[in-house]
């Protein structure tokens, strides 16, 4: 069996060529794979191995994180790297939550701890999964999870065990349960966690095997003090001892320990006694070299007696600046006014531009926003993140013909003009040639009239033109005064004399008509006396004058 084993070993450190670092603290350890992958087949190799891709809940993760990135040579900082924090297509990116509808692939699912380096996109149709960079601070980016990046996995165990002190550290070797290869020799762990297996060269062909394990509470190596006996010395490495070592006729080292401690289960390792199993504390004790001192958890100050513990009220701080504060114990929660949203327990102003309430335009600002309509809009008086088009054409911007577009207006001009340089006014076309004397369709027009007149001679009545469209073409108006001026010439040339005939025969009539009624009058007076039909016709009329006096 032990020869299996070896041969394994070898096989393993001969062929292990895979990208992959290991760093572990006192609660878990960190794998990070230098080989890009798509989210699925980066959180599958991790769920494979026993873990889960890394998470980022709080300042604590994030650091671990970086220490692990930085430490890892072959990194660059432009690389992206999965964190197990995932949008899934069923659901929708809600900006009113910390994780903006996004949920952590372990449990809990959930925190109010984010670190967004921007919005993510809003979408409820798509799985978006969450990397990071060097390069951005670790600033969350979500993206499509079809992409490939570089990933990390977390182990978490029940315990931890410290490295075993050899005298020459490349005779032991390490084969950690997230892991199918022994460490490296560079991959020195400060903790090695639970269930990892240790296989010691004592010497030779001797081998010694032990496994991180829990014993009565406290993780340490199995069978550890039977270790190559014949061969430890409190010469090399003291032996393996933390403190103090002895040296024993044929049976090798005994350890032990300085006052205030006690020597483990494997016989050399150190633990501080613990003095708090009969502290005072009220919430928390912390064991030191003299005994023992009271400390409060978060939220929480020690008191006056120094063992009980006090809430802290954050309220009075003004930790929520202008908003409600509510303090509860240990910690406190923020009510956001209008406008604002928790974002990791503080509460952010909320963009509202961004979530496209306004039609056109819009102007965001604390716990508010402003829609505005562009040129050629203004706002309905209903509601007014909506736009309605400004119809110019009812000012009547155009000198002729105006046509109404969205947000602005066009204008353009009738046969033979054309537009002046400021797009409104009207000018001649320059390539029309006027016409200076009436044409021959107007002089037959204007024989037909005549022929039409009444024959009867009188007042004559001129109807006035039909009303006509006030949009007329401005070059038909020339055209129509050319030929209607050269029409009123010719008429007052025909009117003038025929107004002097009809004078002229008015006066002849009303002198017949006179001499008519004289005459008509004169035939009256003779039936009533009789006349003397000689040539003594004054006489008469001397004697009835005369006898009329």
């Amino acid at each position: 069996m032990m020869r299996v084993l070896i041969v394994m070993l070898s096989c393993f450190v001969a062929g292990g060529t895979d990208r992959v670092s290991t760093t572990c603290t006192a609660e878990a350890c960190l794998t990070l794979h230098l080989e890009e992958k798509r989210n699925e087949k980066a959180s599958d190799d991790c769920i494979n191995n026993g873990g889960n891709l890394v998470t980022m809940r709080n300042e604590n993760e994030l650091q671990s994180i970086k220490s692990a990135l930085l430490a890892a040579e072959e990194f660059d900082i432009n690389s992206k790297l999965w964190i197990g924090l995932e949008l899934q297509k069923t659901h929708c990116t809600d900006f009113t939550e910390e994780l903006h509808g996004f949920r952590w692939t372990s449990e809990p699912a959930d925190s109010k701890y984010s670190n967004w380096k921007k919005k993510p996109l809003s979408t409820c149709t798509e799985n978006r999964c969450v990397s990071i960079s060097l390069a951005d601070g670790l600033k969350w980016s979500d993206g499509s999870c079809r992409d490939s990046a570089f990933y990390m996995c977390k182990f978490l165990f029940k315990g931890m065990c410290k490295p075993i002190v050899w005298e020459n550290p490349g005779d032991v070797k390490y084969i950690v349960p997230f892991l199918y290869k022994p460490l490296t020799p560079n991959e020195r762990l400060a903790m090695l966690p639970h269930g990892t297996l240790a296989v010691i060269q004592c010497g030779g062909s001797e081998y010694a095997e032990s496994v991180c394990n829990n014993i009565n509470g406290l993780f340490e190596w199995t069978d550890f003090e039977s270790f190559c006996a014949r061969n430890k010395s409190c010469k090399r490495k003291n032996g393996g001892c933390d403190h103090r070592c002895f040296e024993t006729a044929g049976a090798g080292v005994r350890c032990e320990c300085n006052e205030s401690y006690y020597l483990m289960d494997d016989q050399v390792s150190c633990v501080l006694r613990n003095n708090c199993e009969n502290s005072p504390c009220k919430s928390k004790c912390i064991p030191t070299a003299s005994g023992f001192s009271c400390a409060c958890a978060e939220g929480f100050n020690l008191a006056d007696d120094s063992v009980s513990c006090v809430d802290i009220d954050e309220c009075q701080q003004r930790t929520c600046g202008e908003h409600r504060c509510h303090n509860t114990p240990g910690s406190y929660s923020c009510e956001c006014k209008p406008g604002f949203r928790l974002v990791a327990g503080k509460c952010e102003d909320v963009d509202e531009c961004t979530e496209l309430r306004c039609q056109q335009g819009c102007l965001n600002s604390q716990g508010s926003f402003s829609c505005y309509c562009h040129a050629g809009y203004s706002s309905s008086l209903n509601d007014s993140s909506i736009c309605i088009d400004i119809d110019e054409c009812i000012r009547r911007p155009c000198e002729d013909i105006c046509l109404n577009t969205l947000g602005s207006f066009k204008c353009s001009c009738r046969e033979n003009f054309i537009l002046a340089e400021n797009g409104i006014s009207c000018v001649p076309d320059p390539t029309e040639k006027p016409q200076s004397t009436p044409s021959s369709d107007h002089r037959e027009e204007f024989i037909t009239k005549l022929s039409q007149l009444p024959a009867t001679f009188g007042p004559t009545r001129v109807n006035p033109p039909p009303l006509t469209n006030t949009k007329t073409d401005s070059s038909k108006r020339k055209e129509s005064f050319l030929g209607s001026s050269w029409i009123l010439a010719c008429v007052l040339g025909s009117v003038i004399p025929l107004t002097v005939v009809i004078a002229v025969l008015s006066v002849f009539v009303v002198y017949r008509w006179k001499r008519s009624r004289k005459a008509a009058l004169k035939n009256a007076t003779a039936d009533n006396y009789c006349w003397v039909s000689s040539g003594l016709d004054n006489e008469p009329k001397k004697k009835m004058q005369h006898s009329t006096e």
